[in-house]
């Protein structure tokens, strides 16, 4: 079966699904480097709402000058990174740091600036090179800058599963949810996001 086919059968089962609802507004955009870098890097395999959303809500109440890398940087020394994050463990707050540095490195200040970098084919090959980004978190960063993708996760797989198609691999789902999304005529982020809520919502009953 091909990707045609499979977008058609991927479309025909979300119209076929009375609750299914395409959201009208995601998390991001936040103009604010030290949230968008939170959000991205402390999501994976965390629970969103009481573990992510919070975080990244209280460092842009708190620090809101960390709109910057540079300035990010600078409260990072001064407060510590376990303080600015509440966070004990040392794994993700690492993968924080190293985040921040790279993009300092690449002479990214601002998110406009990491919205035009991450545009380029190259740079994406680059920042999976760093510890905690795969294709998803990759893909995730992205959608957190306003650029329209989808970031496959395992609730999206189970979604594609419910619908009974079978893909091979991150690259080949990913390029299914975007072609569901334009031709279902949704924003590509919206239609990700409405299969995450779907089977968050479904899982919980």
């Amino acid at each position: 079966m091909n990707l045609e086919e499979k977008t058609k059968i991927l479309v025909d089962y979300i119209r076929s699904l009375n609750d299914f609802e395409i959201v009208k507004e995601i998390d991001g955009n936040y103009d604010h480097m030290g949230a968008t870098i939170t959000d991205a890097m402390l999501q994976a395999g965390t629970t969103y709402e009481t573990v992510v959303r919070p975080r990244v809500q209280r460092i842009q109440e708190q620090y809101p000058e960390a709109r910057t890398i540079s300035e990010f940087i600078k409260i990072i020394d001064e407060v510590g990174i376990y303080k600015i994050l509440q966070w004990n463990d040392e794994e993700k707050p690492k993968r924080i740091l190293g985040v921040v540095n790279f993009f300092k490195k690449e002479n990214i200040e601002t998110e406009t600036d990491l919205k035009q970098w991450l545009q380029e084919i190259n740079n994406i090959e680059k920042l999976k090179r760093l510890r905690g980004i795969g294709n998803k978190t990759a893909d995730y960063f992205k959608i957190l800058v306003g650029i329209q993708t989808s970031a496959v996760d395992r609730h999206l797989d189970t979604f594609l599963s419910e619908a009974k198609i079978k893909v091979n691999g991150y690259i080949e789902e990913h390029q299914l949810i975007n072609k569901a999304a334009d031709q279902m005529g949704v924003n590509r982020a919206y239609l990700d996001h409405s299969i995450w809520k779907y089977m968050s919502k479904n899982l919980n009953h």
